[in-house]
């Protein structure tokens, strides 16, 4: 359990780090959907390549349609790519504004509601995980971290509007996690549902990018020659198949502390070391410092029966 919660704060250090490459790339090309169309398509052909080389993820493909076919698995969790578009789509319109930080912590909020309902209806491959007295503490936390978190920077009205975005998406991405460990153990490798993450994605973005390119005047003229602004997709392709591993030992909530931990911890350094936007950050690292104790005490110790809790 312990590593694939460590597994998972490595995963929530590579979002950040694709955020904060993505919120670059889009203010550069002044086109959000455009950039997140680069991202899932550059994450989109890694997998693929790695597909063709890979003879035990295409029998993991083989064995996932299959499943499908005969609806032993809902066709449903095909649309976790989906969810994966739209929170990259977020990044790219968001990060710009409010910041990596700000926006990473309150995705926080709606990953980790998320992750708590889904463990309590039993939806994934863990199993049903009900409420117990360590749990819910864990969700309180969570929501105080990213209370906390934002009181630096409550005189930002435009940002704070904005927010709704990543909340929305975080509890998408929260779904998409459980859907690709429940993919995962039918093809018995998470790469294959993150290759169908990518393609139905990229996919998605391409016809959302074609729109809004059609209606702003066309294609940008130049493209940024700086290599790292390409290197979104392979930090999502990293986060969306550790997660899917993660998910399938710890369940969706304790996954989503984890990697919330990792990228937070990140958002918190990168926006020190490169700021993005004006506020205290002070409050934003003792967020961090919130996010984990909570996932100490979510992880940690002797689960307490449901029951207790009245």
């Amino acid at each position: 359990m312990w590593l694939a919660v460590t597994a998972a704060v490595l995963a929530g250090g590579f979002m950040t780090v694709q955020s904060r490459i993505n919120g670059q790339l889009s203010t550069r090309l002044e086109n959000a959907p455009l950039t997140a169309m680069i991202s899932f398509g550059i994450g989109a052909i890694i997998l693929l390549v790695y597909l063709g080389f890979s003879r035990h993820t295409r029998e993991g493909m083989r064995l996932l349609l299959t499943s499908i076919r005969e609806r032993r698995t809902s066709w449903v969790f095909t649309l976790a790519g989906a969810c994966g578009a739209a929170f990259v789509f977020s990044q790219s319109l968001v990060v710009g504004i409010t910041g990596v930080a700000l926006f990473s912590i309150t995705f926080v909020c709606g990953l980790t509601l998320g992750s708590y309902l889904l463990d309590a209806l039993g939806i994934g491959p863990a199993g049903r995980k009900p409420p117990t007295v360590r749990r819910t503490i864990g969700v309180i936390l969570a929501i105080a971290a990213v209370t906390v978190s934002v009181l630096g920077r409550l005189g930002q009205a435009d940002a704070l509007g904005l927010l709704i975005l990543p909340f929305v998406f975080g509890v998408l991405v929260a779904w998409q996690q459980v859907a690709n460990a429940t993919m995962s153990v039918v093809a018995r490798t998470p790469v294959t549902p993150s290759a169908l993450n990518f393609l139905v994605g990229t996919g998605v973005l391409a016809i959302v990018a074609g729109i809004y390119t059609l209606s702003s005047g066309g294609l940008p003229a130049t493209y940024p020659t700086d290599w790292w602004l390409y290197l979104g997709g392979l930090c999502g392709v990293l986060f969306v198949t550790i997660a899917a591993w993660a998910v399938r030992h710890t369940g969706a909530l304790v996954t989503s502390l984890a990697t919330t931990t990792g990228q937070i911890l990140t958002a918190v350094l990168a926006d020190v070391i490169f700021p993005q936007s004006e506020g205290d950050i002070l409050p934003i690292f003792a967020g961090a410092c919130v996010m984990v104790v909570a996932l100490a005490v979510t992880a940690a110790g002797k689960r307490t029966p449901a029951a207790s809790l009245r």
